[in-house]
């Protein structure tokens, strides 16, 4: 009688150790494998919407310039800053809210504000000028909760002019902002 009691122990504790394995195994609990697929887009992000957001700016003076999976975009110094001054004018949130919202429509790891201005009274000025300006409008681009990891700035003073422009200020075309990242595939 024991040996009875203990095969019939064992064939119920067999039974409970492989009841619950066998319905793991049943179909509607299998794990299956799949390999992860990372978004390439932010999610409600479209190209359509990509495409009118680069028209508006476009159409506003600012130039947005694609080549591949980099993007430029450049922004006059005449329509954020007064001239020589590293604050940013009243009027020019508004763009820049644009300009962050187009930010938002890309992953990226990295963007990097570069800083131009004209000739102007010594490099040394130029250069520190365009440092604070740049420095402005990133931070402001990071108030907006763009989603990036790093946020670069330089100033360059009248390094890389767009074209030969004796009178200095703000008004000449080479006196800009330019803003670029790369698109993020993964």
């Amino acid at each position: 009688m024991k040996f009875a009691d203990a095969s019939l122990l064992r064939l119920w504790l067999g039974i409970l150790i492989i009841l619950p394995g066998l319905t793991a195994c049943h179909k509607k609990n299998k794990v299956s494998y799949e390999p992860g697929v990372l978004p390439c887009k932010v999610y409600g992000a479209s190209d359509e919407a990509i495409i009118k957001m680069q028209a508006s700016l476009n159409k506003s003076g600012v130039r947005v310039i694609t080549i591949g999976q980099n993007y430029l975009i450049s922004i006059p110094s005449v329509m954020l800053f007064a001239d020589q001054s590293p604050r940013l004018r009243w009027a020019s949130y508004a763009l820049l809210n644009n300009v962050a919202c187009y930010l938002k429509q890309f992953r990226k790891v990295a963007i990097t504000i570069t800083g131009y201005s004209s000739k102007c009274v010594s490099y040394q000025r130029e250069r520190a000028l365009t440092l604070a300006r740049t420095r402005a409008v990133g931070d402001y681009l990071w108030s907006q909760d763009i989603n990036s990891r790093f946020i670069f700035t330089q100033g360059l003073g009248s390094d890389k002019p767009l074209m030969s422009y004796s009178a200095g200020g703000d008004a000449s075309p080479n006196s800009r902002i330019e803003i670029t990242f790369r698109r993020a595939i993964v």
